[in-house]
């Protein structure tokens, strides 16, 4: 199995990051280095992320990125040859300086959103506004005059009536006329949708922002910059055209207008978007298509205007080291504002490829598997025979998983391994080009409906847990494309093995749901074997990666989180990486950051301090047991008798490795005790809030969490009685309200925790 490779979180914002995959830093890089030499050739058919072209010109390889839109073209060319901050600045003094009604253009445009301070009634600039439908509620502005920030002060009514000024217009007929003006074709008129659909682009901005996005496009075709300059000035302009929308979803899919949303100066925008691209120049590396399949050595990059399959049979056959992409998967509005902004900037003609995206409303999970298929099975015989294709997908799901195990068992590749960080819905693939024998249809159902049924019911027996219905469902899919059924189904693969494992997936017999109903939705709650499955006797996943990270970090040694993370990964590979949440609860409960990223274990937790201590809370529990009458029995876990019956029953455990006790055989007792150290209880509560499995034994076992540090009190104290004795395994009220807390559950019995 593929352990998941982490990569690094992006150091700044990136343009248009929130439409765009949010590929890890040195991610690509991972996989370059591990699948090709220098200068041999990678393809990235699809062109998502400028990071994999990016990457891979640093590590001196030839790339050549196919990619139909415009705007994500721009981004690609921003990204690999960045301008500094003082051509950029140039370039936008340059357009800030043009004259616009006896004034510059900066000035005209700041005067959109003048207003005047709430404090001193001095003249302000707003920075954004706050709109409730046609109500304008408040504004936000630095005064510097009072020398202070001011968010969310109430509008008065000289801005309402600036703000009511801007009406639709000859600028909004402007911007419209770019993008549903007659087509160049020679049709005599517009197709009626494509004004319809260009209106509903343009509502997601505000009017007076409509009015500043045609006053700079006018004055841009008036300046006709130099190429180098107006490629910066476009940079600008589309970091301030994704900026100023209304959208407020963090990764927008829809172009749905909200009731109540922030207006923003677009001027500032712009501004602002000087520090997003500026970067430390790079040489122009872009080169034709026949100088970059040249023998010539150096890193070099082609980004081909158009889809990957136009490219693919003018390309050498074998020649591509490596197919290496971040899969796009569909999202109507940045399709949609990408034609939006491209007619704007560069006139209809640049369009032409994007012009379908305005008249498609719904791109269904069918469709984007043919779309991928299309796109893989035709690149296929660029990549050498030893080569392989590396898919990295960023918000991983159900839908998107079954695309692309559909799409390239169809295409003709072989899925030689793949991984899935569930928490993070990551998800990465390889393949290799390979021709396989397809199986005959007539078992094809039955071997379709087996196989997923033993691969999800032996991953999860595997992880000794519950899991999502992401790993569930992708654990299926896996091993369908594995065994290549998939692409034995003649029609829409996609639909008809959706069908044929809903019942599978439904049957009580092999998967039992924990917190939902069987007819909820796949994705609502926990999946886990049924009861009646045989079990293994394999620890929990939680506990395995637990005890991992104590034998890492107990060499007493500083501990990089990222180099730790990889070797955890390495351990726990494919469908059994650990999710971050579980290692820095295990981290916060053993070890210390003893400096940001970096950790060390906690002096007391070293083998021989808890062993020693181990032994002393024994002791100190046999001692308080025969103190107050009780019979002692055992040794770890130790029982309280009276009568020859079991009163309590205590395991002391210096690890919260828990999941054999709770869900272990243990005698009849009036209440029993999990005892750890202090440092155990978060992670012990992180534990039974993520395994609904756990919390249930806890409940119906009559367990309690103890603390350490309270069998000392209790044993200290000479007052104790037989009376007073069971109140006081209650006695620690400093963290009650913390632990009840931590575990959502107000029946759940823990305490001390």
């Amino acid at each position: 199995m593929l352990p998941f490779t982490p990569g690094y979180p992006p150091a700044s914002p990136r343009l248009l990051a929130h439409f765009l995959p949010p590929l890890a830093d040195g991610l690509a890089a991972h996989y370059i280095e591990q699948y090709t030499r220098p200068t041999d050739l990678i393809f990235d058919p699809f062109g998502q992320s400028p990071r994999v072209a990016l990457e891979a010109l640093h590590l001196n390889r030839r790339v050549l990125v196919a990619n139909f839109n415009p705007i994500s073209r721009l981004n690609l060319s921003l990204t690999v040859r960045p301008p500094s901050e003082l051509e950029l600045r140039a370039a936008l003094t340059a357009l800030a300086d043009a004259r616009k009604d006896h004034q510059r253009l900066e000035e005209y445009l700041l005067n959109f959103y003048a207003s005047t301070c709430g404090e001193c009634h001095q003249p302000v600039t707003a920075d954004s506004f706050e709109w409730d439908g046609d109500d304008l509620l408040a504004k936000t502005y630095h005064c510097d005059h009072c020398q202070k920030d001011f968010t969310h002060l109430p509008t008065d009514a000289a801005d309402r009536d600036l703000a009511y000024r801007f009406t639709r217009g000859l600028d909004y007929y402007l911007l419209l006329g770019r993008v549903a003006a007659l087509e160049s074709t020679g049709e005599s008129q517009t197709r009626p949708d494509t004004r319809s659909h260009a209106e509903e682009a343009l509502a997601v901005y505000p009017l007076r922002t409509i009015a500043a996005i045609a006053a700079v496009l006018v004055k841009l075709d008036a300046l006709n910059p130099a190429p180098e300059i107006r490629r910066l000035l476009c940079g600008l302009f589309v970091a301030a055209f994704d900026a100023t929308t209304t959208l407020t979803q963090d990764r927008p899919r829809a172009l749905t207008a909200p009731k109540r949303y922030r207006e923003h100066n677009f001027w500032r925008a712009l501004e602002k978007a000087m520090g997003m691209l500026a970067g430390l120049p790079a040489p122009n590396r872009s080169v034709a298509l026949p100088e970059l399949l040249s023998p010539a050595e150096g890193a070099r990059i082609h980004a081909h205007a158009g889809p990957a399959r136009d490219l693919a049979a003018t390309l050498p056959e074998g020649g591509c080291a490596l197919l290496l992409t971040a899969l796009p998967r569909p999202n109507q509005a940045y399709w949609t504002l990408s034609a939006l902004w491209a007619a704007w900037l560069w006139g209809r003609d640049s369009t032409a490829a994007l012009r379908t995206v305005l008249h498609r409303r719904r791109y269904d999970w069918a469709w984007h598997a043919t779309a991928l298929t299309h796109t893989l099975a035709s690149v296929q015989r660029a990549l050498a025979p030893s080569g392989h294709l590396i898919a990295l997908m960023a918000e991983s799901e159900p839908g998107f998983n079954a695309c692309l195990f559909t799409a390239a068992d169809s295409a003709g590749y072989s899925l030689s391994a793949a991984a899935l960080r569930a928490d993070t819905a990551e998800a990465q693939y390889i393949f290799a080009p390979q021709t396989f024998r397809v199986r005959s249809a007539e078992t094809l159902k039955i071997s379709i409906e087996d196989t997923a049924r033993e691969a999800a019911l032996a991953t999860l027996l595997a992880r000794g847990e519950p899991a999502r219905w992401l790993t569930v469902h992708f654990t299926a899919w896996y091993a369908l494309a594995e065994k290549h059924l998939l692409a034995a189904l003649p029609d829409d693969p996609l639909t008809t093995v959706n069908r044929l494992l809903e019942p599978v997936f439904r049957d009580p017999a092999h998967f039992t749901r924990l917190g939902a109903t069987p007819t909820d939705d796949p994705a609502t709650g926990l999946w886990y074997v049924a009861p009646d499955v045989t079990l293994s006797a394999r620890p929990s996943l939680a506990d395995r990666v637990e005890a991992k990270i104590l034998q890492l970090l107990s060499d007493n040694e500083p501990h990089d989180e990222h180099t730790l993370t990889q070797q955890l990964y390495v351990e726990f590979p494919g469908l059994y990486t650990p999710s971050q949440n579980l290692i820095q609860a295990a981290l916060a409960s053993y070890a210390e950051e003893i400096e940001p990223g970096q950790w060390r274990l906690r002096p007391e937790d070293s083998s021989a301090a808890r062993a020693e201590e181990l032994q002393a809370i024994q002791a100190e529990l046999r001692a308080l047991g025969a103190r107050h009458g009780y019979t002692l029995a055992g040794a770890n876990p130790l029982e309280w008798r009276e009568a020859e019956h079991t009163v309590y029953t205590f395991a002391v455990l210096t690890t919260a490795v828990i999941s054999h006790h709770l869900l272990g055989e243990y005698p009849p007792a009036h209440r029993r005790f999990l005892v750890f150290p202090g440092g155990r209880a978060g992670l012990a509560a992180f534990k039974l809030r993520r395994d609904p499995r756990l919390r249930a034994a806890f409940v119906a076992g009559n367990w309690l969490i103890l603390k350490f540090r309270h069998i000392r009190r209790m044993a200290a104290d000479s007052d104790l009685t037989r009376a007073t004795l069971e109140p006081a395994f209650y006695e620690d009220p400093l963290d009650e309200a913390k632990q009840l807390a931590l575990i959502p559950n107000s029946q759940l019995p823990i305490l001390n925790l």
